[in-house]
């Protein structure tokens, strides 16, 4: 998403990113990745519970369908890393809330590397941009 910054931007959104490790780990995981969005954590799991985030089988957190695509990162060099550290089974979600707190998009990952389509976040922003009242 970060390399969507201005589209997001431009729709008045922001962005949230939670993580499960300590505020150390979070911290110095943004940083060193230039994330430009709050960075949070919830080391409890409790935030990731409260929007109906699982934990993952031990297929879903280092089957196939994750080690392949970490793999080919590693190989092109977009490094993946852990965002967080806390617990490697706790899958990950993406979610646009607006401002009353209505979830209007939702993604609930199936394994531990399923993120949705820039594309489809982005499109729920520019729904709530576009029904925003004009000030």
């Amino acid at each position: 998403m970060r390399d969507d910054r201005e589209r997001i931007d431009r729709a008045g959104a922001g962005l949230v990113l939670i993580g499960l490790g300590t505020p150390e780990q979070t911290g110095e995981f943004c940083a060193a990745r230039g994330v430009p969005f709050a960075c949070l954590t919830s080391p409890d799991r409790s935030a990731h519970r409260s929007f109906g985030l699982r934990r993952g089988s031990l297929d879903q957190v280092a089957g196939p369908r994750v080690w392949l695509p970490w793999l080919r990162n590693q190989v092109s060099d977009r490094h993946q890393g852990s965002f967080g550290q806390g617990d490697v089974a706790q899958l990950p979600g993406t979610f646009v809330v607006d401002r009353s707190g209505t979830i209007r998009y939702a993604h609930r990952a199936r394994h531990s590397n399923d993120n949705p389509p820039n594309e489809d976040v982005l499109k729920a922003l520019s729904e709530i941009a576009a029904g925003a009242p004009k000030d």
